[in-house]
């Protein structure tokens, strides 16, 4: 059920769609906006549905995931305050790409196309400057994506388990994840994930506990997360 509550402000500004932009276009999105509230294990919307708005993610976390063609669930991220999602359907409505699920209770901004689009078309130069920062949010997207397709899976790995370290890990330093959930976000088996984690444990770059993963050497991961030939 969606609330009529104007956003904070910050929280648009620190978002990775709106970094950098006008005061005056934070404005539009915060008069457009809605909040709305998701309680844990709550669908947003599944792979498949129509969708014509934006999210801001304004507290909580949340799960995205695909089905393959043979119905295998892969998670590619987990969401968590200020990311944005559902950018494509603000300029392309049409079906969702993947299924959002709340992991923890969570209060969303919705940004809905109709109400923005109407907003910005007295205002071209927002129009234009809304545009420039869509190229920019795209342009990271796409290189998430080669990442995922190109990079090795124990750079993936690291990749992922430094993103899930800087975005909120409680405690410090610490991701809480079954070997399946990290293998479903890299898209890779569980078997394989449990081998690298052991060969880093060996190496002192990780210690690895009841479903979680302490990281000991942050400066290694990250070269582990860069190969040479990146």
């Amino acid at each position: 059920m969606n609330n009529i509550i104007r956003p904070d402000p910050n929280l648009l500004r620190k978002s990775r769609l709106l970094h950098g932009a006008s005061t005056a276009l934070v404005f539009v999105f915060e008069d457009v906006s809605q909040t709305q509230n998701l309680k844990k294990g709550s669908s947003l919307f599944e792979q498949g549905d129509f969708g014509d708005s934006l999210f801001i993610l304004k507290e909580g976390a949340l799960e995205v995931s695909v089905l393959s063609s043979q119905g295998r669930k892969l998670s590619l991220n987990i969401l968590r305050t200020g990311e944005v999602f559902g950018e494509i359907a603000l300029f392309d409505p049409g079906p969702r790409t993947a299924s959002i699920c709340a992991i923890t209770p969570s209060k969303l901004v919705c940004v809905p196309r109709k109400r923005l689009f109407e907003a910005l078309a007295s205002k071209p130069e927002l129009a234009l400057e809304m545009l420039n920062l869509a190229g920019k949010r795209l342009r990271w997207i796409s290189n998430r994506l080669e990442e995922h397709v190109f990079l090795p899976v124990e750079a993936r790995l690291a990749l992922k388990i430094l993103h899930f370290i800087d975005h909120g890990a409680d405690p410090a330093n610490t991701i809480r994840m079954s070997q399946t959930a990290l293998a479903d976000h890299v898209g890779a088996t569980r078997e394989a994930v449990s081998k690298i984690l052991s060969s880093w444990k060996r190496s002192g770059f990780v210690d690895i506990k009841r479903s979680a993963v302490e990281v000991l050497d942050h400066e290694q991961l990250e070269e582990i997360a860069r190969p040479d030939f990146i």
